[in-house]
């Protein structure tokens, strides 16, 4: 995984947190679903600031572990800390980007990657390095966009430029935001058996949690589109003006682009 694209400023991690707030209880749904074996070993690949942690590590209970990977020494200091300050010592952190760590082969129940395939270059190479560091009957699980559904009301064309601009600024990156899709059969290649695949689409109002997750990342990110080519100025003035209008709507609403749950096991 390069860099990432959205950067590792105290906004973003800010946007990340409160984005757990908003998705959280899907992926907690997500993770329930897949029964994570208590004493388990779990991979959280590309953990950021570690908002998974305090769910994977309940999960595999004090006899489990939790390997938290990422390649960003800031988002890592966050996650140092939070295991710091409530003592969580089944907790091993680890700085090194994705395609190149070190993974014991054979090694974890459960590899887990939350909104990190759609940044990557190569995903059929990540996969099979998740699947080797898989035990057997080992699961992978995935969440990640199928970048469709995504919309605002009313219509906005501003809004549908810092669509297009968001999907084109992933694609200059070598990602994919319909990553999703594709994931059945680059986990087949990888000799996984996929068993779920289920989308999730969030909806609400002026003042819901997934209006304002939107408004962390459009209205801040947009900037940095413009700087990218991928957006013009007058498209990111348009959309700012016309942004700030559905805000003062009552009738205005926003959809999420479509998340996917995506999981695949490893033959024994």
């Amino acid at each position: 995984m390069g860099q990432y694209i959205l950067g590792t400023s105290d906004h973003e991690r800010e946007r990340l947190a409160f984005q757990q707030v908003v998705w959280g209880a899907v992926t907690e749904r997500f993770l329930d679903r897949l029964h994570v074996p208590e004493g388990g070993r779990v991979l959280d690949a590309g953990c950021g600031s570690g908002a998974m942690l305090e769910s994977l590590r309940a999960r595999v209970g004090t006899a489990g572990r939790v390997t938290a990977l990422d390649e960003s020494a800031e988002y890592l200091a966050h996650a140092a800390k939070l295991c710091g300050e409530h003592g969580w010592r089944n907790v091993h952190i680890v700085q090194s980007r994705l395609e190149t760590a070190h993974l014991e082969e054979r090694s974890f129940d459960l590899v887990f990657a939350r909104w990190v395939l759609s940044f990557v270059a190569d995903p059929a190479a990540l996969i099979a390095r998740f699947a080797a560091a898989l035990r057997p009957r080992g699961v992978l699980a995935i969440q990640d966009y199928n970048h469709e559904g995504i919309s605002l009301f009313p219509a906005s064309e501003g809004f549908r430029a810092i669509v297009r601009a968001t999907r084109d600024l992933y694609a200059r990156s070598g990602g994919d935001p319909w990553i999703a899709a594709r994931l059945p059969a680059l986990a087949r290649q990888a000799g996984l058996e996929p068993f779920e695949l289920h989308p999730t689409v969030l909806c609400g109002g002026t003042d819901s949690p997934v209006f304002r997750w939107a408004d962390a990342f459009f209205p801040h990110h947009s900037a940095s589109m413009v700087e990218a080519g991928v957006l013009s100025a007058a498209e990111r003035a348009l959309f700012l003006r016309e942004w700030e209008e559905r805000k003062r709507d009552p009738q205005a609403l926003f959809f999420s682009p479509i998340v996917v749950d995506f999981a695949a096991r490893k033959p024994r």
